[in-house]
């Protein structure tokens, strides 16, 4: 537990003298082309494209079981909230939009922390977001959110289907791109020109101010390093416990081959008066 921690701190250290020395110019923002995906009849405005996405109600039981508590300000909400200043004020400073959330290996909490952190967002009514399942061997956003199984994100990657027929709105400013449908062989779908395409028709019809995606864990395939590419930054999940040095290590390396390591989070930390589940933050 204090060799990851140190571990942590020293990565955290590192990417500041990191962005210190490259006067935040270490890689562009991900770049918007035009795309040839469908999409919805022309409307008036950018107001009436997100209110044409269906809106969904979420059940604040399904919720509380499976631990997101960031739809309203609460005590619980706190880390989330934190995380959320300290994420836009790093994208803001850098110019990016498009986060990544993903972990060495599984059962780290990155699908739980992705949630809540696009939920903090949702409350924050000057900002509009969209939160992508791209964990597209296992989706579980869906489940957490206690909504019913989605259709899959398959057609909507390949320009078949249009964002606002397969997305899901929570209130004016939160939307949702879910699949429900696990792809036994995702890589190549991350890795297509068209899926390229769609996010940067998607980027340009709606223009959200974030756009977070749940990736698969590093260390377990191909997938999530096939997309990488595609984002300005990434945040890694470990948990503490749990997730050994040396997967931290080497997640932190691949990651950083591909895109910028934003921070890390130190999921389950139990302080010193017994809390659980807390959220520490190296961003």
């Amino acid at each position: 537990m204090e060799k990851l921690q140190a571990a942590i701190e020293t990565a955290r250290r590192k990417r500041e003298v990191d962005a210190s020395a490259a006067e935040v110019a270490s890689r562009p923002a991900a770049p918007v082309v035009q795309s040839t995906t469908p999409v919805a009849a022309p409307l008036t405005g950018q107001a009436d494209r997100w209110l044409a996405v269906p809106e969904v109600q979420l059940d604040r039981g399904a919720l509380i079981q499976s631990r997101i508590l960031s739809q309203s300000a609460s005590q619980e909400s706190t880390p989330f909230d934190v995380l959320r200043t300290k994420i836009l004020y790093q994208m803001r400073q850098n110019g990016w939009r498009r986060l990544a959330v993903t972990s060495p290996l599984p059962r780290c909490g990155k699908s739980t922390v992705a949630t809540n952190l696009a939920l903090a967002l949702g409350r924050q009514p000057e900002l509009r977001s969209i939160l992508f399942d791209f964990d597209l061997r296992s989706p579980t956003v869906a489940q957490k959110l206690g909504l019913p199984q989605p259709p899959s994100i398959t057609p909507l990657l390949r320009g078949e289907r249009s964002f606002a027929d397969h997305a899901q709105r929570i209130g004016p400013n939160l939307a949702l791109c879910l699949s429900g449908v696990p792809d036994t062989d995702p890589t190549r779908l991350l890795m297509a020109d068209t899926t390229k395409d769609t996010l940067a028709g998607i980027q340009q019809e709606y223009d959200p101010d974030l756009m977070i995606f749940d990736l698969p864990s590093i260390l377990i395939g191909d997938d999530a390093r096939a997309f990488l590419q595609h984002v300005d930054c990434a945040l890694i999940l470990v948990r503490a416990d749990q997730t050994r040095y040396g997967d931290f290590d080497s997640c932190e390396r691949e990651v950083g081959e591909y895109t910028n390591v934003l921070g890390v989070v130190l999921n389950g930390y139990r302080h010193g008066d017994g809390m659980a589940d807390a959220v520490e933050h190296s961003a």
